[in-house]
């Protein structure tokens, strides 16, 4: 009986200071969690405000950059940029798509600066015009001419009420206006 309450008497103290020990311990680390949290996120904070300074000028640029890729393909200034005499219409539409191809690889790596919304806009718009582009080139006859495919590609997107890339210019301003 002796024994047992010896055990008891150097037992009960330690798990007492093992409870105590283990309440501070978890407070303690709970604060170092909240701490480490708050320093975590006021850096990134900081380290935000820093590159605003840095990205603003560049997302400005992209901005401007894909209004004028847009620009640059809608399908009037396409055509007017890419036509030349004695082209034919099969030899215009290849070279239309090929132009709007590649006006879109130079301009690729400007959606890092956009955002999804406004990338999306531009990849529909860019796709929208293709379509136009290959839909009058089904309705124009394989022995047109480029100037009657460039004046067919004109005439059907006429009709249209808002160009695909239009509707994607108007997006990217409001877009910009909001953000700057």
């Amino acid at each position: 009986m002796d024994i047992v309450i010896q055990v008891i008497i150097l037992i009960v103290p330690s798990l007492i200071i093992l409870g105590i020990v283990y309440i501070m311990m978890n407070g303690f680390l709970d604060g170092m969690k909240k701490m480490f949290t708050e320093e975590y996120r006021r850096r990134k904070e900081e380290t935000k405000i820093a590159n605003h300074g840095t990205l603003a000028p560049l997302r400005i640029q992209a901005y401007e950059r894909m209004i004028l890729f847009l620009e640059r393909i809608s399908p009037g200034n396409l055509v007017m940029r890419t036509h030349h005499s004695g082209i034919t219409a099969h030899e215009l539409h290849a070279e239309l798509i090929k132009a709007i191809r590649a006006e879109y690889e130079h301009n690729l790596s400007q959606q890092v600066y956009l955002s999804i919304g406004a990338w999306e806009m531009i990849k529909t718009a860019k796709e929208e015009t293709a379509k136009i582009i290959n839909i009058t080139a089904e309705k124009t006859a394989a022995s047109a001419s480029g100037l009657d495919f460039g004046q067919a590609v004109i005439s059907i997107s006429s009709q249209i009420k808002k160009l695909p890339t239009e509707v994607a210019i108007e997006y990217l301003k409001k877009e910009f206006a909001e953000n700057f």
